[in-house]
């Protein structure tokens, strides 16, 4: 038997805005999320724009202890999983986080903790990297972080198409719901 599937809550980390609210109002007015980067040093590079989540602080969303084992994208993840469970009204039980499964799509993960290790060990010539790097890196940290955070222990997994990543975990989160195999999923990508 196929299932009804809505949504029900929605949370939002971009360059158009750090929440959802934020998002619409400049999707709306027409903005662009595309500016100079700040980030990082681009001056020996050919493009100097992106779409950076401008002004971006993890010091508002996470202690202290745990920023050093997320990269920014698992961040994003995280923060938008928070507003989305908070947008939906979730009200958390041990079977609903046992029939809740969270899928996301990520085409390189963490790849800010990687360029920094590569920077590490080619250019800084260092003879050992951080064993932090593997898990800040990988492209599933950001569902991993979600379920440590909400509790979840049903179906967690990332799925890696290039650019159709999010599309396509949303699709699976869609046809998991539908099915009966979950009772609900956060999906979405970063």
């Amino acid at each position: 038997m196929e299932r009804r599937v809505v949504v029900t809550g929605v949370g939002v980390v971009s360059a158009l805005g750090k929440n959802t609210k934020d998002f619409w109002e400049n999707l709306v007015k027409g903005e662009s999320g595309i500016g100079p980067i700040r980030q990082i040093d681009v001056s020996s590079l050919k493009f100097h724009n992106g779409a950076e989540v401008p002004g971006w602080n993890p010091q508002e969303h996470f202690e202290a202890k745990q920023i050093d084992f997320i990269d920014r994208f698992a961040q994003f993840a995280v923060v938008a999983a928070r507003e989305a469970v908070v947008d939906a009204g979730v009200e958390w039980t041990q079977s609903l986080r046992e029939q809740t499964a969270i899928v996301t799509g990520s085409c390189v993960g963490g790849k800010l903790t990687e360029d920094d290790g590569y920077q590490e060990l080619y250019l800084r010539k260092r003879q050992r990297i951080s064993p932090l790097i593997i898990m800040r890196s990988m492209g599933n940290a950001g569902a991993s972080h979600i379920s440590i955070e909400m509790g979840v222990t049903g179906p967690t997994f990332t799925l890696s198409t290039a650019c159709s990543s999010a599309n396509h975990a949303i699709g699976q989160a869609f046809h998991m719901v539908r099915s009966g195999e979950v009772e609900m999923a956060l999906t979405g990508g970063s």
